[in-house]
């Protein structure tokens, strides 16, 4: 299975039937983490963000893509309009949303390195084969 780099990612995007497979955190993760589903990619990404020193208590919340009131990542398991919806899963101190579509997913992690001027963000994410 082919890794998928943040720059391809970018231009690619993800329906119903697409999968994640594994994510490789650094150039020397040869087998990468077992990925479940999408909202276990989400809170892998949130942990490789902890790991690698990239989120804070300062730089929250962080929002998700669309940036109407809804937080990807918060300190607290509600968006800043309490009234929205979420899933909320804990990962360390943070608790990241993970009710949203494959796509969403894909544009949520892209946004927050944003949000975040992560500039080189060293991993890679592979996917099911059709």
């Amino acid at each position: 299975m082919k890794k998928c780099t943040v720059a391809e990612l970018r231009n690619m995007t993800f329906g119903k039937h697409d999968k994640p497979n594994r994510f490789y955190s650094d150039e020397q993760d040869i087998r990468g983490k077992k990925v479940d589903n999408w909202s276990h990619l989400s809170r892998l990404f949130v942990q490789w963000l902890i790991d690698n020193h990239f989120i804070s208590l300062e730089k929250l919340p962080v929002p998700d893509h669309r940036g109407h009131g809804k937080d990807f990542i918060n300190i607290k398991d509600q968006h800043e309009i309490q009234e929205r919806g979420g899933f909320w899963g804990k990962v360390g101190p943070y608790y990241v949303d993970t009710k949203y579509n494959a796509d969403d997913h894909i544009k949520n992690i892209l946004s927050t390195l944003r949000h975040l001027e992560v500039a080189n963000p060293q991993f890679q994410i592979s996917f099911h084969p059709d």
